[in-house]
């Protein structure tokens, strides 16, 4: 079998799980509803009327209004394109990052690794939330005050487990005659090393997007991550919150695209996960 054939094949298996499938269609209608959604509800999602404030859904609002009399559907659509991309970006950074010093950790050893590993251990220790709030509050409430805070929230996984992936790797055969060949250590990283535990990054990242998107939120519904008036799936929860009773779209329209998000994500890492771990048990030597 060609080459070629042999990458077609694995890509149609990579996605051959039924969890993966169901993480893209979660995934799919997700995207549907944020990218094509404000196109066709062109409605402005800051437009307030007092008189329709917490209106209940009808043909003018069709998910009903906030305690400004704005409308939810639009405020909902336009806080995916926020949401989403700023979560996804904050776990990207953290991830190449955190992943860059894991596998340098991991690779060169001795009191560099020893050193890293002290201080991941540390912020470890902290739950990722906390560890996100506290940067927000020494660098101020903002979109990019949050998307920094998840960026570092999110590091010292991503150190400790490219770390733990590289280990092994550092009395392989090949990365010894690389070694005794005098390649450079920039080299070796990434040329060498990184591809072999890209498997690992892959299900590592896809995952910790799900998360992202969550903490993000969760710094926005207390106050400190997106400001009002701008549209977040965060600060929409925080504002529907407090009429539940009285008008629950207000606050159910958000948490429900949330959940789909993450659900969509998590299905889609856990279905890459297995496969991925199948394809390589099968590579390895025997």
């Amino acid at each position: 079998m060609s080459a070629t054939a042999t990458r077609a094949r694995s890509r149609r298996n990579l996605f051959a799980s039924p969890m993966t499938r169901v993480g893209l269609v979660l995934l799919g209608i997700v995207a549907v509803i944020t990218i094509v959604g404000p196109l066709v509800y062109d409605v402005s999602p800051t437009r307030t009327n007092a008189m329709d404030g917490y209106a209940p859904p009808s043909a003018a609002y069709p998910l009903g209004t906030d305690q400004l009399g704005r409308d939810t559907l639009a405020r909902l659509l336009h806080a995916g394109l926020l949401s989403i991309p700023a979560g996804l970006l904050a776990v990207g950074i953290g991830a190449v990052i955190g992943s860059l010093i894991g596998v340098a950790s991991g690779f060169v050893g001795g009191f560099v690794d020893n050193t890293i590993m002290r201080v991941v251990d540390v912020l470890l220790s902290f739950p990722t939330l906390l560890t996100a709030i506290v940067v927000v509050a020494i660098l101020g409430p903002s979109v990019t005050s949050a998307i920094i805070a998840v960026s570092i929230a999110a590091l010292p996984s991503y150190a400790r487990v490219m770390r733990g992936s590289v280990l092994p790797l550092r009395s392989a055969a090949f990365i010894q005659a690389a070694r005794v060949s005098n390649t450079p250590l920039y080299r070796l990283l990434f040329v060498h090393v990184l591809p072999n535990v890209a498997d690992v990054l892959i299900v590592l990242l896809v995952i910790g997007m799900g998360n992202g998107i969550v903490v993000l939120s969760a710094l926005s519904f207390l106050g400190i991550g997106v400001q009002p008036p701008q549209a977040d799936w965060g600060v929409m929860l925080t504002e529907g919150v407090d009429a539940i009773y009285t008008a629950p779209v207000a606050a159910l329209a958000p948490a429900v695209m949330l959940m789909l998000t993450v659900l969509g994500i998590n299905f889609l890492g856990e279905g890459l996960g297995a496969r991925l771990r199948v394809d390589t048990a099968r590579r390895r030597p025997r």
